[in-house]
């Protein structure tokens, strides 16, 4: 009699989890009209979001090796938006260092520094052309410059990331006689491009 009383139980608490999952699954959540619109508010916000880190633009470029009587490297970093598909804008700094070897003197080392504005056009997927505005500041002759620079580039890859060179015309010439140089030349890295 005793087991009866357990199977009784038993049958009862396997019955009820059952029934109360059917019930769980056949009723749907409510929700009130101001709830969807938080939640379309926040979908609307979310996108937005989105759409601006997906237009955004990163950079980081290396170039201007130098290894005949010391060293000289140099890094551009920079940030952008695309304003379209074949358009794009932003800033960015440039950073040099160059190292002079002197004979029987301690060696020489400078860090030249600048800022600068730039503008992108895409000829086609991998191929562009940019105009660059800057300030350098030349360390080794304590005095800045503001100079325009022209150039083309080509980047490479799948997905968001790309790799590639980059070729720019130095156009002032008081700034290609500081920098000791008539173009820049970089390889590096974009993100978004």
């Amino acid at each position: 009699m005793k087991s009866n009383h357990w199977t009784v139980l038993l049958c009862l608490v396997i019955l009820m989890a059952v029934f109360s999952e059917a019930g769980a699954q056949s009723t749907r959540k409510r929700t009130n009209k101001r709830t969807e619109k938080k939640e379309v508010k926040k979908k609307e916000t979310e996108n937005e979001v989105n759409f601006f880190r997906d237009q955004m633009i990163y950079e980081i470029r290396l170039g201007n090796l130098g290894f005949f009587n010391g060293f000289s490297i140099s890094t551009k970093l920079n940030a952008g938006y695309r304003i379209s598909d074949h358009f794009a804008a932003g800033i960015g700094g440039k950073f040099y260092y160059d190292q002079f070897i002197q004979r029987g003197a301690p060696d020489i080392s400078y860090f030249d520094r600048g800022i600068f504005g730039w503008a992108r056009g895409k000829v086609s997927q991998e191929i562009y052309i940019q105009a660059e505005y800057g300030n350098m500041y030349y360390d080794r002759w304590e005095t800045s410059v503001r100079t325009p620079l022209i150039g083309a580039g080509y980047m490479s890859g799948f997905g968001r990331w790309k790799f590639g060179l980059e070729l720019m015309y130095i156009i002032n010439d008081t700034a290609r006689d500081l920098q000791g140089s008539v173009v820049e030349y970089w390889v590096g890295a974009s993100y978004n491009f």
